[in-house]
């Protein structure tokens, strides 16, 4: 289920992109179409990255206050043309200022595409966005 408090806009609705809320922590969700493809024919690196770094942003905003990302490191280890891919976030660490988030992106809710880790830092303060 799509959550009805993000509104989608920008590069992630282009993408096509769902945004799923997922016991805490939340998901991305495409459906290959051919405006996804590199130059090969099979899904374009950025769009795997993009998927990942939002579920994690998201994530990052839903447990803690005004968080900035730090740091990401992001590895692509296999490559579809088609079907539903899905970015799942799972929580590593969730400190006081310090969050680390894993993200792994699953070709039809099986085969792994690629993951990586993002790290976020949050001064504990709202912040005007």
């Amino acid at each position: 289920m799509t959550d009805p408090k993000h509104s989608m806009t920008g590069f992630v609705a282009h993408c096509g992109m769902e945004i799923i809320e997922e016991q805490g922590t939340y998901c991305t969700r495409v459906n290959i179409e051919p405006k996804h493809h590199n130059p090969y024919g099979i899904v374009h690196g950025g769009l795997l990255y993009t998927m990942a770094d939002t579920a994690a942003g998201y994530t990052a905003r839903a447990l803690t206050r005004s968080s900035v990302t730090l740091n990401s490191d992001f590895h692509c280890i296999a490559n579809v043309p088609s079907g539903q891919l899905t970015a799942r976030t799972e929580v590593i660490k969730a400190g006081k200022h310090i969050l680390v988030l894993r993200v792994r992106v699953l070709a039809d809710a099986k085969l792994l595409l690629a993951e990586g880790t993002f790290t976020y830092y949050s001064d504990g303060k709202d912040h005007d966005v």
